[in-house]
């Protein structure tokens, strides 16, 4: 049993496709695909309950074809194309949310979301989770500067008024040798890079390995993607 975890970033209505866009009509086929294909997409608080041992000490089975959806940096676009084909679609969505990026209002040139964008979205569509306060790489901190970072992550979204799941998307994909800081501030999952399928249950919640969905994908990737992972498919 396997949980596969995918790993977008920014949308777009006209295009262009590129590395971190990809377009609505191709979004919305993956969406598609899933809801055809039997997919159960979880949030980021059903994989937290289902890691956890039962009384029986047997660890919970994950339900069919389990998939978690997670965008990356907190474009606006995920607001205005994600969301609402993610309702129509019946999919659940995941948003790693950079608090700087919802000061500024920007990043790489392109409109982020709001708080009033973020408070408005059913919780029952999507949950929110951290992604560093101003996009560092943990690669670079120390474990002190790592820890310090966490809270203060945590301090902007209760002065905000945001929920958020106790979970890490990590910037660029640079995990963490140590995990300390993370665990002390009680973080319970870790979301890298890696392009693989995560055997259940999870053996390392820190380094839990997503599949980066890029625009200029070749369109028949997708669903081989979920069937074995990126790594192993021949480009």
């Amino acid at each position: 049993m396997n949980l596969r975890v995918l790993m977008y970033h920014s949308t777009s209505a006209t295009g262009p496709n590129d590395d971190l866009t990809v377009d609505v009509a191709r979004l919305e086929a993956h969406f598609a695909a899933l809801a055809r294909g039997g997919y159960t997409t979880l949030l980021m608080s059903e994989l937290l309950a289902m890691a956890q041992r039962m009384p029986n000490g047997l660890w919970p089975s994950l339900p069919p074809r389990s998939v978690l959806l997670t965008f990356d940096d907190g474009f606006r676009d995920n607001f205005e194309i994600a969301y609402p084909l993610a309702v129509q679609y019946g999919v659940k969505l995941n948003f790693f949310i950079v608090p700087t990026f919802i000061r500024e209002g920007s990043y790489r040139g392109k409109p982020c979301m709001t708080r009033e964008e973020l408070l408005s979205m059913d919780p029952d569509v999507v949950e929110f989770g951290l992604h560093s306060y101003a996009h560092t790489s943990y690669g670079d901190l120390s474990s002190e500067e790592m820890g310090a970072d966490i809270r203060r992550c945590k301090a902007f979204f209760a002065a905000k008024g945001i929920p958020y799941q106790p979970c890490v998307a990590y910037p660029y994909g640079a995990y963490p040798q140590d995990v300390s800081a993370l665990v002390d501030e009680g973080i319970r999952f870790g979301f890298r890079i890696g392009n693989r399928l995560n055997p259940w249950p999870l053996q390392h919640p820190y380094l839990i390995q997503r599949m980066d969905i890029r625009g200029t994908d070749p369109r028949w990737t997708f669903r081989a993607g979920l069937r074995v992972g990126r790594k192993w498919l021949p480009f």
